[in-house]
């Protein structure tokens, strides 16, 4: 044991050791500061923002309850108009219907009139 122990001990003093561990943590703390407040501004733009959007979301509820009543009313005026456009297309429907059953009821009658004239023209004459 013939080394000196003292060698091993820091050259700096107790008192500067601390300081300068306090000199450090003061500077951290300063960073965390620092940063704490561009959090703290990033979270009120954010709130900027975030009532814009509040109020846009607003404005198209407002837009949308209105464009919702317009076509409300405009479906009470033009309904009736649509009841009876409607109902004559119905009758309509059902004379096209009648019309074709009688055309194809025609197209038979001709056929076989066609035939029965056939028929009477290949007959020999007395």
């Amino acid at each position: 044991m013939n080394e000196d122990p003292t060698k091993e001990l820091p050259k700096q003093s107790f008192e500067e050791r601390v300081l300068a561990e306090l000199a450090a943590i003061r500077a951290e703390v300063t960073a965390v500061r620092t940063e704490q407040a561009a959090l703290r501004a990033q979270v009120d733009a954010i709130q900027v923002q975030q009532g814009a959007m509040a109020r846009n979301i607003i404005g198209l509820d407002e837009r949308l309850t209105s464009l919702e009543a317009t076509v409300e009313d405009r479906l009470k005026e033009t309904r009736p108009i649509w009841e009876a456009v409607k109902a004559q297309i119905e009758k309509l429907d059902e004379k096209f219907d009648l019309m074709i059953r009688d055309l194809y009821d025609l197209r038979g009658k001709v056929a076989r009139h066609a035939k029965q004239i056939s028929l009477l023209e290949q007959r020999p004459t007395p």
